[in-house]
């Protein structure tokens, strides 16, 4: 029932998905929310006690809600999401939804869990200001497909079973002891960047690594140089290495008896290590049930140094950076500045540490247009990811009757398409996005031709730095277009 793959450091949630999931006896309780406080009795009754289908995103999202339990049975009622409590002692939540319907006589207060509940809760403190409870760092989710290699060769990890043999980066063959999944509603996240999931192209550490293009969650750690692990978010470079915007994603999770190296597309790839996190997969309660001796371990645990930055994680983006150039990628730091002018290209009759255009006073629509590029692709460590164009000290206008006029990079007619102000007094500056409005209001007045100058912080204070694009060879733009 927890969110998958986000950090408990950024105290981040995600939506939730319940695909008609089962809760078991002692994973519901009923009871009363009374000052932001719950009390209730564990359901010891009835197989299936309560079936919870549809995602919560925001406090009051609804499910649908079947219940059969304690003297309770609603077939389709709903299910108002109320909050959720951490149970004493142990790492698992408790969620709680107000049902109504479906045949039942008065509406009722449902908490369920992944977990095994006490046959009492009393006062339990109730977050309802947040939608689901924050989970454990660093969790390992590969995306549905990926092909993990088995004893019997490469297999679909949602087709792995609990038994089957897969063998680990050192030749060893290991039986799978759990295997968990979770649906993500990325679309529905308040931070879609935590969830979305990491391409990494065939070949882009090397030849068959991957083998093919292995898909992962940010927070998945590859094991480089049999030396360290570094989670795949911090090699993110827009390029062989890129998170892709996903409406939803499975995110599946493969544990051994100790945390080791599985071949992910044959790419060396953590296992699952449990942190306390199990029960928030669709099918962990159950596993925690039938095999109590889980406990959840720490980073101690880990097969591997986990690294997430310094000179270890430059170097192996630099290497990756390489292969790129290799793999016929090619980068450039041109930004390509122009005017779009009612729908016309125009480019700069001058440039420098600036441009000079020519526009029609009559102009309406115009846009400064750049290539643009994100900090974080360049150094993920800065978290910054914005989308950086060109960085704009300043604009003139003038025509040949005498109009002119100066827009300081203060003037609030610099909105759309720009970041805050930069710099302190005399230099002072503000990125584009790469596609900024210009409001027709800085030229009202104007007659005939204008001639328009964007000031610019020199190019040697930045350009050198900046990489605008990464240019795909025509395999992955003919990819990319399919």
């Amino acid at each position: 029932m927890c969110s998958l793959c986000l950090s408990k450091r950024r105290g981040k949630a995600v939506a939730v998905t319940f695909d008609n999931t089962i809760f078991g006896a002692n994973q519901a309780e009923t009871g009363t929310i009374l000052a932001g406080s719950f009390t209730g009795l564990s359901l010891l009754s009835g197989v299936a006690p309560v079936t919870i289908n549809g995602t919560i995103d925001q406090p009051n999202s609804q499910v649908t809600v079947n219940l059969d339990a304690a003297g309770l049975t609603a077939t389709g009622a709903t299910g108002t999401y109320a909050g959720f409590s951490q149970i004493p002692n142990s790492t698992d939540y408790l969620y709680y939804f107000n049902v109504n319907g479906g045949g039942l006589a008065l509406p009722v207060t449902i908490g369920v869990t992944g977990g095994a509940l006490p046959g009492l809760t009393v006062g339990a403190a109730v977050d309802s200001s947040n939608v689901t409870a924050p989970v454990g760092p660093n969790t390992p989710c590969f995306v549905t497909g990926t092909l993990i290699r088995t004893a019997g060769g490469e297999v679909p990890v949602e087709q792995l079973s609990v038994g089957d043999l897969v063998v680990t980066a050192s030749g060893a063959q290991v039986p799978i002891r759990w295997i968990g999944h979770r649906r993500v509603a990325c679309d529905r996240h308040r931070d879609p960047h935590a969830v979305w999931p990491v391409r990494i192209l065939a070949g882009a550490f090397g030849d068959g690594l991957p083998l093919r293009d292995l898909w992962l969650s940010p927070d998945h750690a590859v094991c480089l140089d049999d030396a360290a692990l570094i989670p795949v978010k911090h090699l993110v470079n827009g390029a062989t290495v890129a998170q892709v915007p996903q409406n939803a994603v499975t995110y599946w999770h493969v544990e051994l008896a100790s945390h080791d190296i599985l071949l992910a597309e044959g790419l060396p790839a953590e296992s699952f290590l449990d942190t306390g996190i199990r029960a928030g997969f669709e099918n962990g309660g159950a596993v925690i049930a039938l095999h109590p001796d889980f406990a959840p371990r720490t980073h101690a645990d880990f097969c591997r140094p986990l690294v997430q930055g310094g000179a270890f994680v430059a170097e192996i983006r630099a290497r990756l950076a390489a292969r790129a150039a290799v793999l016929g990628w090619t980068v450039t730091r041109d930004p390509d500045l122009h005017l779009v002018a009612d729908g016309a290209v125009i480019r700069p009759v001058s440039t420098g540490d600036g441009a000079e255009f020519r526009i029609p006073a009559e102009t309406r629509e115009l846009r400064l247009v750049s290539r643009s590029f994100s900090p974080y692709l360049r150094d993920p460590a800065t978290g910054d990811r914005r989308r950086l164009g060109v960085p704009v000290r300043g604009l003139s206008l003038r025509d040949a009757a005498g109009f002119a006029r100066t827009v300081a990079v203060e003037d609030a007619a610099l909105a759309t398409g720009f970041s805050f102000v930069q710099g302190q007094a005399e230099d002072r500056w503000r990125w584009t996005d790469g596609d900024a409005v210009l409001p027709a209001a800085l030229w009202a007045g104007a007659q005939g031709e204008v001639s328009l100058a964007v000031a610019l912080v020199p190019a040697s204070h930045w350009a050198g730095d900046g990489v605008y694009a990464f240019a795909a060879p025509a395999v992955a733009r003919q990819a990319q277009a399919a």
